[in-house]
């Protein structure tokens, strides 16, 4: 689409200026200053897009007004399909008021045209209202007569069964009521918008909630940059309340009053950080050691939530296991032996995971997670899936230990941890010759969108690369649960 013109606005910018008007104006003068999009957003940009196409089959025969790489044309084809009484148009462009937006399908009704604004969710959410308000108020202003302005999200309780069907995938929510309220705040923070703009001079604006509300604000981590690393905003569990104490001036951990009323687990983390040393329940730890079954086996899966579903029994965001890594150790702190599976894209992945997953796991000891309602929900779902398996699967999910419990219950902190458990935290605590960043894929989102990526991928050099960079991230997991586990031992053995 052409660039646009420094007297407009279009819809991100609108929204981006109603959460804060200091974005707003950093986006203009500095965009630079925000990060470009990692590969999660990257992944939902792709899904959304692929949800918007599938959405058009749902109100089939309409003619596509965007032009991509100019929106006067696009403007120009809109205004054409509505002369020629086009009964459903796809991204029509409209321009009123200084802004412009595409809506995604216009539907014509009996007493004027419906706004339909598709949405890759399963719930509404509220910045959707607004998303919805700004492009009735400028269709409106461009001379359209909107009967309806309404939300088109997926449904949670479609299930696939045979071929895909849009008119069941998809929920329609008219907005119409909601919107028409909301008009009058349209217009106040669209002057207001404009006034920014026309100001040309970023507006001072301290951090608060609205840098993550609705949505986490892409100037975030510049207009953070003043806070000391760790800060009160890195407690665990501390949430919304970090924000009264900066309110106080209290930016640092070691700051925080002794009396302040936080969440118990906020304030072992605290107490731990400025105590600044390992703490450890040499007690705890030894039965939780002293618990394991022989051999174990380290498991870790990595899975892709498709907003449209693929195959047969999935819902909109289903976790499909493409992925899995398996180290199995005899006995504790010997050798590890490693076994996994990556799946083929563009084929069902279930029926050759959960046959090889069986097999490689099929020994009586515990099988080591981290954070075990992740890989039992996996699990189950393939339970039900595959019921002649059922009781096969549900043995392993009862031989399942959560590696995540001796630090989610404060067992085991060290000062290196801050206020995190996860995985990539807790792994160089143990094993500094380990880490994530050497990898060209260093976490979940990322691995999603190699998978998705390899979906549409027919060089054969970059489809190796690409696999090769999924099996060293999923294997890493395991063997970082490895080297914790005998880590461990070593704040307990004598």
């Amino acid at each position: 689409m052409d660039p646009l013109p420094e007297a407009l606005l279009n819809k991100s910018i609108f929204l981006l200026g109603v959460q804060c008007k200091k974005a707003l104006m950093l986006n203009t003068l500095q965009p630079e200053l925000a990060p470009p999009p990692d590969a999660g957003a990257q992944l939902r940009m792709r899904l959304g897009q692929l949800v918007g196409q599938v959405a058009q089959a749902r109100y089939p025969g309409g003619k596509v007004a965007r032009v991509p790489d100019s929106y006067q044309e696009s403007l120009d084809r809109t205004r054409e399909a509505i002369d020629n009484n086009a009964q459903v148009i796809y991204e029509a462009a409209f321009e009123a008021e200084g802004v412009r937006v595409v809506a995604d399908i216009l539907l014509h009704g009996e007493h004027g045209w419906r706004l339909i604004e598709v949405k890759s969710t399963t719930s509404a959410k509220p910045e959707h209202l607004w998303d919805v308000a700004i492009q009735y108020y400028v269709l409106q202003h461009s001379g359209l007569v909107l009967e309806d302005a309404a939300l088109l999200r997926l449904n949670r309780e479609y299930a696939r069964s045979g071929d895909l069907d849009p008119g069941q995938l998809f929920t329609e929510v008219s907005l119409l009521d909601d919107v028409l309220a909301l008009q009058k705040q349209v217009e106040t923070e669209l002057a207001a918008c404009k006034s920014v703009l026309a100001s040309e001079v970023v507006p001072s604006i301290d951090i608060g909630p609205h840098c993550t509300d609705p949505v986490e604000c892409s100037f975030k981590q510049h207009c953070w940059s003043h806070l000391p690393q760790p800060s009160v905003f890195d407690v665990y569990f501390i949430g919304k309340k970090a924000y009264g104490l900066y309110q106080q001036g209290i930016t640092q951990i070691e700051s925080i009053p002794a009396d302040e009323p936080l969440d118990k687990r906020s304030l072992f983390h605290i107490a731990a950080h400025k105590a600044g040393e390992t703490i450890h329940d040499r007690m705890q730890l030894q039965t939780f050691l002293d618990s394991l079954t022989y051999p174990l086996c380290y498991l870790d899966f990595e899975t892709i939530g498709h907003p449209i579903p693929r195959y047969e029994g999935l819902s909109p965001y289903s976790q499909l296991p493409f992925q899995y890594s398996l180290h199995i150790q005899e006995q504790p702190g010997g050798d590890v032996t490693h076994h996994g599976f990556l799946a083929q894209a563009g084929t069902d992945p279930r029926p050759e995971f959960l046959e090889r997953l069986l097999v490689d796991t099929v020994s009586s000891g515990d099988i080591v997670v981290y954070h075990r309602p992740f890989e039992q929900g996996i699990l189950a779902e393939l339970a039900r899936a595959y019921p002649e398996q059922a009781a096969e699967i549900e043995s392993r999910m009862e031989r399942m230990v959560d590696l995540l419990d001796p630090f989610r219950k404060r067992w085991f902190w060290h000062p290196d941890m801050g206020g995190s458990n996860s995985l990539k935290v807790v792994l160089p605590v143990f094993a500094q010759d380990l880490s994530y960043e050497v990898l060209d894929i260093q976490h979940g989102e990322a691995a999603m969108e190699a998978f998705f990526q390899l979906e549409d991928e027919h060089d054969s050099t970059q489809v190796a690369a690409l696999r090769a960079a999924l099996w060293a991230y999923c294997e890493l997991d395991t063997l970082a649960m490895v080297r914790i586990l005998d880590g461990l031992r070593g704040y307990v053995d004598p």
